[in-house]
């Protein structure tokens, strides 16, 4: 499962950014490669395939991850003004 790291300023108060650790995004493309090799007998598009899978991947959790985090820095403005 691939786990996100949120980094936040140092009073904790916004979410600065969102990132993956090393390990999690080599093992998500290692899966992601296994599955290409099955499926073609060119290692080269093999690569290739798994790095775009992963990539969007990577970019649909994010827009998730975003979206919560939006909502969220939202839901605390509204409840700071109230």
């Amino acid at each position: 499962m691939l786990k996100c790291v949120i980094h936040y300023k140092e009073d904790g108060a916004i979410p600065m950014s969102v990132g993956y650790t090393r390990k999690e995004l080599g093992k998500l493309h290692r899966q992601f490669f296994d599955d290409r090799m099955e499926k073609s007998k060119d290692n080269e598009e093999a690569f290739q395939r798994a790095l775009m899978s992963m990539l969007k991947a990577m970019i649909d959790v994010i827009d998730a991850n975003n979206q919560k985090i939006d909502a969220d820095v939202k839901a605390l403005i509204k409840k700071k003004l109230d």
